[in-house]
């Protein structure tokens, strides 16, 4: 494949992301484009950036998302010899999405501001958990149908290996 033909390729990915704009547009291109270990990995990283960012050791990740070091180091690496793109993308994710928990005290009366946001953050966090629940049953889907997948073309590689 010549160097331009790769170049289209990567436009077209590069592009796609781009495209998609909500949260359920960009579940379901995900589901499409990737098998589920993809995205879980995918997720793990995004978030192992999140918590080095945040200042968590990787003692704390290791123990959080039980994960190896070693994934934690090439995350680590790719933050200090760049990383543009994880600080763009978690600079604008939440820290949690979670109900809020510490309302404001006192008469609602002067916290409405506060109050407001905090419930619309809630209901938006709400929306988005239906989305990322269909989300994950899909993927546990698409992960079984991977599975047989591959079982079919091992079969076919192993029956043509014997005919040999």
């Amino acid at each position: 494949m010549s160097n331009e033909e790769k170049m289209d390729l990567m436009l077209d990915l590069i592009y796609a992301f781009g495209i998609v704009r909500k949260p359920a547009e960009t579940a379901v291109f995900l589901q499409d484009l990737l098998t589920s270990n993809e995205i879980r990995n995918l997720s793990i990283r995004l978030r192992i950036a999140k918590l080095l960012l945040a200042g968590f050791t990787f003692t704390e990740i290791i123990h959080n998302l039980h994960v190896s070091s070693t994934t934690i180091t090439k995350v680590s690496i790719w933050l200090e010899q760049g990383g543009v793109g994880f600080r763009n993308v978690i600079s604008k994710l939440p820290v949690k999405w979670k109900r809020p928990k510490n309302l404001p005290r006192g008469p609602i009366e002067f916290h409405l501001p506060e109050l407001l946001i905090a419930l619309a953050e809630y209901k938006l966090s709400q929306k988005n958990l239906g989305v990322v629940r269909k989300f994950l049953s899909k993927i546990d889907d698409k992960k079984l149908s991977d599975k047989s997948l591959k079982e079919a073309s091992d079969y076919l590689y192993r029956s043509k290996i014997s005919k040999r």
